[in-house]
């Protein structure tokens, strides 16, 4: 960036899942001036384009913000770590890869809050515009779009066995969940493009970043929003020591997750007075939810043990990861281009409910994560996680000091019903476990109860082990009450010149892994301030 280029029409604060969908597509029109401004590094390194080595930026310190939960009073004070993505790409640049958009009726239910046009009928032209599916464009999936996405090859002989001991309990095949019916077993989706991670910097920032009118600053931590009486007029930023101000004609547009958007907020006097005051910051508008109406997907880990040599963990010894390794890196093929997550299943945790509340996600060995260490042993297990959580927590501020993390309270299984759906969900993953499909391959439990256990055992083990699934949302939530922070375009309300566009303006979080929705949902915003004015 040149010395004297201060100022932009939009200044986009993080460089994430929806900040490079925003970048690349308000650049189309080479007549509006944009700066996109990301925390951390640049994605340029071999642990982010390789799919397989997926626990690498997970655990750094560069592509990691690292946040930590402040202790779950119900999961026995544990902390839980939040791992958000810090970098070009964001939490695309190190999550799971697992690409679901979720059930027509998560969005239809966004109409309870008083937004309009948030219908699925509405959503999906721009779930089609983002993909370009391996089966090709129909009328429910894209064909041209930038984000690639591959069905995974599912051919290891557990991957079967997951898929047919879901069928032997009652699951349907729900083939290209995507597309019908989410609810059954199936072989997962991912976002990955000839063997390496298609995050939203290579799909949507890449291709964008040799236009004149976009400036990408990386490495550059926003410190707070600079407003003129009520209209946001820029961001203040350090970059290397030096302070910037950087101006937005038209808007500055916060990117910066569930966790951060909701955190700068505050930190520019946006938010509840009384909690502002108690950090010595002057509220330039009260909103009292700023933060508030945090949701993610609990999740439970079940493990088994297999007999020697049918996993994978042999193809993940010193050996074999060296020859994924030379693989991947010579011909990008191998285990080394897979996320290993290459089947999963959405079901019912009873006939309660009017549509399955409950995931499965399935790895085909056993993963101990020790010390920054993985260490890999024969077995498999099954994630169980609830879609629709009804507990609520906050995002809050530890300290004025932009430098400091915020204070982050998930509130997991507060409420008894999330409890009772994980404890249903549970029950039915070990039936699902003792099905013939899985009878020459099933091994001990480790550390995992039985069909014999009873509900209050189940729900004593689940505090134990519950943990999240890395799907946050809604701290910034959409909506025309007098508590939601912003409107249905991701506008704050109260203010002008400011909008939030990321997972925290989601009002509910959906019934999937939520990338693939907050990439819609920039698409869709992306495509209004690109009409006409």
């Amino acid at each position: 960036m040149s010395r004297s280029k201060t100022e932009f029409d939009y200044v986009i604060v993080g460089a994430g899942s929806a900040g490079c969908v925003l970048a690349s597509r308000l650049t189309e029109d080479p007549s509006v001036e944009v700066c996109l401004i990301e925390a951390g590094p640049s994605d340029n390194s071999i642990i982010i384009r390789m799919p397989a080595a997926l626990t690498f930026p997970i655990e750094s310190d560069v592509y990691n913000w690292k946040f930590e939960s402040e202790p779950e009073a119900e999961l026995h004070g544990r902390s839980i770590g939040q791992a958000r993505g810090r970098g070009l790409g964001g939490s695309s640049s190190i999550n799971g890869m697992v690409f679901v958009r979720g059930c027509d009726k998560d969005y239809d239910s966004w109409r309870d809050f008083g937004v309009e046009g948030w219908d699925f009928k509405d959503c999906l032209p721009f779930f089609r515009k983002m993909e370009s599916f391996e089966g090709g464009r129909d009328p429910m999936r894209g064909g041209s779009g930038p984000i690639t996405v591959t069905r995974s090859k599912a051919d290891h002989p557990l991957y079967r066995a997951f898929l047919e001991a879901g069928q032997e309990f009652g699951l349907r095949d729900a083939g290209d969940y995507n597309s019908g019916d989410q609810e059954g077993v199936h072989v997962t989706q991912a976002t990955i493009r000839s063997g390496v991670r298609c995050s939203t910097s290579l799909a949507y920032l890449k291709p964008a970043s040799a236009r004149p009118n976009l400036t990408v600053l990386t490495n550059c931590l926003v410190e707070r929003i600079d407003f003129d009486s009520r209209r946001a007029i820029g961001v203040t930023c350090r970059r290397k020591g030096t302070r910037l101000s950087l101006r937005a004609g038209r808007e500055v547009i916060l990117s910066a997750g569930t966790v951060g958007s909701p955190h700068l907020l505050m930190l520019s006097g946006v938010g509840d007075r009384t909690h502002l005051a108690a950090h010595g910051i002057t509220a330039r508008i009260g909103l009292p939810d700023v933060g508030a109406d945090l949701q993610d997907h609990v999740v439970a880990p079940l493990r088994f043990r297999s007999s020697e040599g049918v996993s994978i963990r042999r193809q993940l010894n010193l050996v074999g990861r060296a020859k994924l390794g030379i693989e991947w890196l010579l011909f990008r093929t191998g285990l080394g281009a897979t996320n290993f997550f290459e089947v999963g299943a959405f079901f019912k945790s009873s006939e309660e409910v009017p549509y399955f509340n409950m995931q499965h996600e399935f790895l085909p060995f056993l993963a101990d994560f020790q010390s920054g260490k993985v260490t890999i042993s024969d077995g498999f297990q099954y994630f169980v996680s609830q879609m629709r959580p009804y507990s609520r927590g906050r995002i809050s501020l530890k300290s004025a000091n932009p430098a400091d993390k915020p204070a982050i309270r998930f509130n997991y299984l507060t409420d008894k019903r999330d409890e009772a759906e994980m404890v249903a969900g549970i029950r039915k993953t070990l039936e699902m476990v003792d099905q013939p499909a899985w009878s020459r391959f099933r091994g001990d439990a480790v550390d995992t109860p039985d069909l014999a256990a009873d509900d209050a055992e189940m729900a004593a083990w689940l505090r134990t082990v519950a943990n999240t699934e890395h799907h946050p949302t809604s701290t910034c939530r959409m909506g025309s009450d007098d508590l939601a922070v912003t409107d249905g375009q991701g506008r704050v309300h109260g203010l002008e010149g400011l909008r939030v566009v990321d997972g925290s303006i989601l009002p509910r979080v959906p019934s999937a892994n939520i990338n693939a929705p907050i990439i819609m949902v920039a698409e869709k915003i992306a495509a209004g301030l690109a009409s006409p004015r």
